[in-house]
C-alpha cells in the first residue's frame, strides 16, 4: 500500500511509516541476528502501528506506539510537527510510560497468573512489542458469520474475564502497568471536554468522503449526544476493588474451537467490570448496524439483549439498574469515540473493513447514539430502560437508511 496524505493533516503519514518499519526492523534485527526478517504492510488500526513480520519461517506481529496518542491523532498534528514528533519519540520509547512496553508486562502477568488465555509474546525490544498470533477467528467474524449465537458467545466472553473483576481480580493485578490511555471514559473526556473540541468537532468528516449535508447532520448529532453523556458521566465514581481487561473488543478475542485467546489487553484498576462489558456489547452492536443482512443485524442485537440480561441477572437486584445504566453511558462514550476516530482518520491511514463500514453508516450510527442518549438522560430504570434502548437499536439495524 502506498500512503499518501491529503487534507489537514500535520504529520505525512509516509513519514510515519517508514519511520515506523525502521524502527521494527532494527528491533527484529536486533532480536533475531542473522535471520531473515521480511516485513509486511501497515495492518488496519487507528490507535498503533502494527505489521506482520515473517522471522525465517515464523510469523509474528509487531506493534509500535507513538507517543502513547492513536496514529490519527498523530498525523492530525495533537504531537506538533513531525519533527516535534520524533524528538519527543526518541525520549518516549526509553520512559517508563512506553504503552507497548505496559502490554508486554500485561500479557506476561496474565499468563503468570493464568487466569485468562492471552496471546504468546515474541519479544519487547526496542519500544516494539511483537507476539504470536493468536489461533482462531476473530470474535467479530464468528458473529458476523454466526449472529444467532451471539449471545452464548458473548456470555462466554464474560466468563472468561469473570476472574478478573471484583477484589480478588484488583489484587491479582496489582503489579500490572495500568494502560489508561485506553480507559473508556478517559479517551472520552479527553475528545469531548476541552479548549479543542470545537475545532474537532468542526473538522469531522473532512477527508470521509460523506456528502456535506451528512456530515453536518451527523456532527450535529455528535455534539448533541456528547453533551448528555459529559453531564452523564459526571454520576460514574470508581471502584478501587476492580481491575478490568482494558480493551474488551470482538477483535481482541480469538475463538480457537471453543477456546479463547485474548490479544491487545488494557489493564486498569479502579475501574469497574462495567467498561468490559460496555465495550463488547457495543462493538457487537456496531457490527449489528453495518451487517449487510438486516435480519443478521436484529439476530446480534437479539444476542446483546440476551447476554447483559443474563449477565446482570447476577447482580444484586438493588445495584442492578445502576449497574445497566452505565453500561449504557459508558457503550455510547466507546461507540461515539470510535465513530469520530474513524471519521477523523485521514486518507493516507489504512482502516480494518468494518471502521470503513462506520464511516459509511455513520448518519445511521450518529442517530442512534444520539436518541438513546437523550433515553438515558433523567431515566433510573434498569432492565426497562435496557429494552427500549436495544429496541431503538434493532429498529435502526433494520432500517436502510
Amino acid at each position: 500500500m502506498t500512503l499518501t496524505t491529503r487534507g489537514s493533516t500535520s504529520v505525512d503519514a509516509a513519514l510515519l511509516h517508514a519511520a515506523s518499519q525502521r524502527a521494527i526492523t532494527r528491533a527484529v534485527e536486533d532480536l533475531w541476528p542473522d535471520r531473515t526478517v521480511v516485513l509486511g504492510p501497515q495492518c488496519p488500526s487507528v490507535t498503533s502501528y502494527v505489521c506482520r513480520v515473517t522471522v525465517d519461517q515464523e510469523e509474528v506481529i509487531a506493534k509500535y506506539s507513538w507517543l502513547g496518542l492513536s496514529l490519527v491523532s498523530v498525523l492530525r498534528g495533537a504531537g506538533g510537527s513531525w519533527e516535534k514528533v520524533q524528538a519527543a519519540q526518541a525520549e518516549y520509547v526509553n520512559s517508563t510510560e512506553l504503552l507497548t512496553a505496559r502490554e508486554g508486562q500485561n500479557l506476561a502477568l496474565l499468563r503468570k497468573l493464568g487466569r485468562l488465555r492471552v496471546c504468546d509474546t515474541a519479544g519487547v525490544h526496542g519500544g516494539v512489542l511483537l507476539t504470536r498470533p493468536a489461533p482462531g477467528v476473530a470474535l467479530a467474524d464468528v458473529l458476523s458469520a454466526r449472529p444467532g449465537e451471539t449471545g452464548a458467545f458473548l456470555t462466554a466472553t464474560l466468563l472468561a474475564v469473570a476472574e478478573l473483576h471484583g477484589p480478588s481480580g484488583a489484587r491479582a493485578l496489582r503489579d500490572a502497568a495500568p494502560i489508561r490511555e485506553r480507559s473508556v471514559a478517559g479517551v472520552f473526556r479527553r475528545k469531548f471536554d476541552g479548549p479543542g473540541t470545537t475545532a474537532y468537532l468542526r473538522a469531522l468528516g473532512r477527508d470521509s468522503g460523506l456528502p456535506e449535508p451528512e456530515r453536518l447532520e451527523v456532527i450535529e448529532l455528535v455534539q448533541n449526544a456528547a453533551g448528555r453523556l459529559l453531564r452523564l458521566a459526571a454520576a460514574i465514581s470508581p471502584r478501587r476493588d476492580t481491575a478490568v481487561f482494558g480493551d474488551l473488543k470482538p477483535e481482541h478475542v480469538f475463538l480457537d474451537g471453543h477456546r479463547f485467546t485474548f490479544i491487545d489487553p488494557a489493564v486498569q484498576w479502579a475501574a469497574g467490570p462495567q467498561p468490559d462489558v460496555a465495550k463488547l456489547a457495543g462493538r457487537a452492536l456496531l457490527l449489528a448496524l453495518g451487517h449487510p443482512q438486516r435480519d443478521a443485524g436484529r439476530q446480534i442485537v437479539h444476542g446483546v439483549a440476551s447476554a447483559l440480561t443474563r449477565h446482570a441477572a447476577g447482580l444484586p437486584a438493588n445495584g442492578r439498574a445502576a449497574y445497566l445504566r452505565e453500561v449504557m453511558v459508558l457503550w455510547l462514550m466507546d461507540t461515539v469515540s470510535i465513530l469520530t476516530t474513524c471519521l477523523s482518520a485521514p486518507p493516507g491511514l489504512p482502516l480494518a473493513p468494518h471502521q470503513q463500514a462506520l464511516i459509511g453508516r455513520a448518519r445511521k450510527v450518529a442517530q442512534v447514539v444520539d436518541r438513546v442518549s437523550a433515553f438515558l438522560v433523567g431515566s433510573t430504570a434498569g432492565l426497562r430502560l435496557l429494552d427500549t434502548v436495544l429496541s431503538e437499536v434493532e429498529r435502526a439495524a433494520g432500517s436502510t437508511r
